[in-house]
């Protein structure tokens, strides 16, 4: 009988401690430190000869997976597969309606 009393005792304790409203919550907090740089993407700054890949059509601004040098100027591609096409034949891709 005293067990009983003791278990319930320590279940009340539990769980009133559990519901005390005076716990203060814990916060997110999200600190900006000026020191850490924003990342860059990886082709930033990089002037490309074309707005588009001249493999497939694609517009560069939808994302560029590789890039070729090619008589001086930078060409972007969205895949490696565009790229090694476009290496091939660079001349007949230069010449398609792709050029922009």
């Amino acid at each position: 009988m005293k067990l009983n009393v003791l278990f319930a005792l320590l279940l009340v304790t539990v769980l009133l401690a559990c519901n005390n409203s005076n716990h203060p919550k814990a916060v997110e907090t999200t600190h900006k430190d000026p020191t850490m740089a924003t990342p860059k993407k990886p082709f930033d700054g990089v002037e490309f000869a074309s707005k588009m890949d001249l493999a497939c059509g694609m517009l560069l601004t939808a994302g560029i997976q590789d890039t070729a040098h090619y008589k001086g100027k930078v060409y972007g591609f969205c895949s490696k597969e565009c790229k090694s096409d476009f290496l091939k034949t660079p001349e007949a891709f230069l010449a398609s309606k792709y050029r922009h």
